[in-house]
């Protein structure tokens, strides 16, 4: 499968809204449809186009269906103090259904390492839940496994 890889656009807002909140989506993989509103989601498409945010996303197209989108990595920069430059945290990582297993996730994640360097950010890493085994059967062959385990506020 060929595919391009590229930054999102306007015209992808509704196909990436069906990716992101869409049956068979991002959010609902991860059971948190209660959680992220329809405001949440307008919110962050709006800061993917704005130039003043650091926050992105790169869409994934099948070169044969070139006005369908079937991935999208979603990440942001931000200041740490571990390193002088930025870092970059993939936020958001997703591959259609039909489409896995065919290294669309792995081209998504090399263009954000891609990205990681064209900003200059000196870090970059993700997370993912423990029982997302297929997912991190991909992050072993790109990434290593850092040791820390995530924490978050009660």
């Amino acid at each position: 499968m060929s595919v391009i890889i590229r930054p999102i656009e306007t015209k992808d807002k509704q196909q990436w809204l069906n990716l992101w909140t869409g049956p068979g989506g991002y959010i609902e993989f991860y059971k948190s449809l209660d959680k992220i509103t329809p405001e949440i989601s307008e919110t962050t498409f709006a800061r993917f186009l704005d130039a003043k945010e650091p926050v992105y996303s790169l869409v994934a197209i099948d070169s044969s269906n070139p006005d369908k989108i079937i991935g999208f990595a979603n990440y942001l920069t931000h200041r740490n103090t571990w390193t002088i430059n930025d870092a970059l945290y993939l936020n958001d990582l997703f591959v259609c259904q039909d489409n896995r297993l065919n290294g669309v996730g792995r081209k998504l994640i090399e263009a954000v390492y891609d990205e990681a360097d064209r900003l200059k950010c000196e870090k970059c890493y993700w997370s993912t839940q423990f029982e997302n085994h297929r997912a991190q059967l991909l992050y072993t062959k790109v990434g290593v496994k850092s040791g820390f385990l995530l924490y978050r506020r009660k």
